[in-house]
């Protein structure tokens, strides 16, 4: 029963995930042929050479091969094999591996690294180009260099990239100063028409064989990323265009590993508790369930309570609450309720004495004092001091904690 309603509930108004399945764990390299007194015959090398390629798929970044543990395990690469062929390539020897994913895996958690799953999301990427006196769109068919080593190292690096490909839809639909600009609803119309998880636009600026690269990564479906509570993660580098291209993919690979490993590992960055009304069935209570399992700001779901037809759920969240609020408004299920507005108490009405040279003030015996009352009497008379009361003294040492309230509509 609770497997067929997970498996329904994943017919709700959530759109599917565009990801990428990357070949993480299989390449070739070719097999040089072993110099006279070189420390490691050719074969060695090329499956030394095969890991390190793999290392760099599975954590999206290079600096990996940097790791201790890492390097020490690519020196006995034959042990993380699971199969191995010789091969020809042009007319070259190669090498065809395999390498064992758990291994790799279990290698990547002993050096402290993140793990990137070969599901991966696919990244729709603008580059709009700056050379001091026009600006233009590198399109997919345009024969620009930026392109080719875009697509490139993303190969190489296990990134699901596309760029547009600069047909009439494309053309008409964004200027170049709007991709510079930044201006968000036109681009989230422009890249609707891609089936993509995330934009990137990437602005390089040219001068001589230097350029700088500022990029903005909108982690979100196009349509979504117009959402003002929507903030890009940016990035910029300078160098050649090789270097630049080669930063920006290692940051989107950092960047994506580390998700999916706080997200694996359910690490927490904030809490928050969340009330569903209106939950009048068992198939409700596990659409609600699975529903915010798969948002990815959300690293766990605790339930707390079920009362009548509501359910109060513990939400552990790897962002933060806007985001979570974001991605949870998107479903047609799903409607916030306005907090009710409470009232504040009456102040309790005391006695207490006015300080002042009018005559009608009052004493402490509640006789009324005529003509002005000398200084000195005045601070023989001290206002009585209102004690809070141990709730009142509790509230204002701990600040209540809020919760969501949401109705589920079936």
């Amino acid at each position: 029963m609770r497997l067929l309603a997970c498996l329904l509930a994943t017919l709700t108004s959530f759109s599917a995930l565009a990801v990428t399945k990357v070949n993480v764990f299989d390449t070739d390299a070719v097999v040089v042929e072993q110099q006279e007194g070189a420390k490691y015959s050719g074969e060695e090398l090329a499956r030394r050479e095969g890991m390190r390629e793999v290392i760099v798929r599975a954590t999206g970044d290079s600096a990996s091969l940097d790791n201790p543990v890492v390097q020490k395990a690519i020196t006995q690469s034959s042990r993380f094999l699971s199969t191995i062929k010789t091969s020809q390539k042009d007319d070259q020897p190669i090498l065809k591996m395999s390498f064992n994913s758990k291994q790799i895996q279990s290698l990547l958690a002993q050096a402290n690294l993140p793990y990137w799953p070969e599901e991966r999301a696919r990244l729709l990427v603008w580059i709009v180009e700056d050379n001091g006196y026009d600006r233009t769109i590198s399109w997919e068919q345009s024969d620009r260099t930026s392109v080719a080593n875009l697509r490139y190292v993303a190969g190489q690096k296990g990134l699901p990239i596309i760029v547009p490909v600069g047909d009439i839809d494309d053309v008409t639909s964004i200027k170049p100063t709007e991709l510079w600009g930044g201006f968000t609803k036109q681009i989230a119309s422009s890249s609707h028409r891609y089936n993509v998880d995330a934009v990137v636009v990437a602005r390089i600026s040219r001068k001589g064989n230097q350029q700088r690269l500022r990029w903005a990564l909108y982690d979100d479906k196009p349509q979504f990323i117009a959402d003002s509570a929507l903030t890009p993660v940016s990035g910029e580098a300078s160098g050649t265009n090789k270097q630049v291209t080669e930063a920006l993919v290692a940051d989107l690979g950092r960047y994506y590993a580390n998700k999916s490993s706080s997200k694996r590992s359910a690490e927490v960055a904030s809490s928050i508790d969340v009330t569903f009304s209106g939950v009048e069935d068992a198939f409700s209570f596990f659409s609600i369930e699975r529903m915010l399992e798969g948002l990815s700001s959300v690293a766990s779901v605790e339930l707390s309570q079920v009362e009548g037809d509501d359910v109060d759920f513990r939400i552990n969240l790897i962002t933060d609450k806007a985001d979570f609020e974001r991605q949870l408004l998107r479903s047609n299920k799903v409607h916030k309720l306005a907090k009710p507005v409470v009232a504040s108490p009456e102040p309790a009405t005391s006695t207490r004495v006015e300080s002042s040279n009018e005559a009608g003030t009052v004493s402490p015996s509640g006789e009324e004092l005529s003509g002005n009352v000398p200084s000195a009497d005045k601070e023989s008379l001290p206002a009585p001091v209102q004690q809070p009361t141990a709730q009142e003294a509790l509230t204002e040492e701990v600040p209540q904690h809020q919760t969501l309230d949401y109705e589920w509509q079936s």
